[in-house]
């Protein structure tokens, strides 16, 4: 356990320079993105690293405790689960803003910051803000923190806990709010399919996309009522479809349903 323990004090050390390194970057950056992209990839390499090196500090397989095993489900549920979480997304950015609370979000001013961005700008922001927090985000949240908590509190608890630290993350109240609803459903996703890579996939293409849109079009204008519920039945939909697959005694076996 002590080379196990060294590399993992080393990890987070390497981490810290390397964020504040990236942070320090910020300075001497123009472009609002790669600010973005260079602050989300500081956040993002410390809790990557934080992940890490709690899985190599506790006992037992460190793959185990991160959730890097075979998932349950192939990637006809995956995709039906990625579905759901870009539906839930979309419910509740459509909440926040018939409410009148994105306007006061940072989800506002990062869409504003994003728009018009192309090319190699939006590829790094692609990169650091859609593929990078998914990762990370989801190896402490749905994957160490989660999966030690489902065992001693169970998995309402567990998913509960997680999914309010996820929130936390994101520091803003509106923003907060909405990543803690984002990560019960997240925590469903890994709870169910007994690996931290389906969540990761769900989460990876929700923020690609999110980033992405926000490229293109800005922040969002309008929304109605219609676009909260159907994007709320969708998400529970897509969980109720898996669900009753899982109950069918269906094989969910990565590649059993593939083709």
């Amino acid at each position: 356990m002590r080379p196990r323990r060294a590399f993992a004090w080393l990890l987070v050390a390497v981490a810290f320079l390397a964020a504040f390194s990236l942070a320090s970057l910020t300075a001497s950056l123009s472009d609002e993105v790669l600010v973005l992209a260079a602050a989300a990839s500081a956040v993002e390499l410390v809790l990557a690293a934080l992940a890490l090196a709690a899985a190599l500090l506790a006992s037992g397989s460190a793959q185990a405790r991160l959730g890097l095993l075979r998932p349950r489900f192939g990637l006809r549920d995956t995709a039906v689960l990625a579905g759901g979480t870009l539906a839930l997304s979309h419910a509740l950015d459509a909440l926040l803003v018939y409410t009148g609370l994105y306007a006061h979000s940072e989800l506002a001013g990062f869409a504003h910051a994003m728009q018009g961005a192309r090319g190699p700008t939006l590829a790094v922001a692609l990169l650091a803000i859609g593929l990078l927090p998914a990762v990370a985000e989801e190896l402490l949240c749905r994957g160490v923190l989660q999966r030690s908590l489902v065992p001693r509190v169970g998995p309402v608890a567990g998913v509960a806990l997680a999914s309010a630290a996820f929130g936390a993350l994101h520091v803003e109240p509106i923003h907060a709010g909405f990543a803690t609803l984002l990560g019960v459903y997240l925590g469903i996703v890994g709870l169910w399919s007994a690996s931290v890579w389906t969540p990761i996939a769900c989460h990876a293409i929700n923020n690609v996309l999110a980033t992405g849109l926000s490229a293109w079009i800005g922040p969002t204008e309008s929304a109605s009522p219609v676009e909260i519920g159907l994007g709320l039945g969708l998400a529970a939909a897509a969980l109720a479809w898996v669900r009753r697959r899982m109950h069918s005694g269906l094989q969910l076996a990565s590649g059993s349903d593939d083709g």
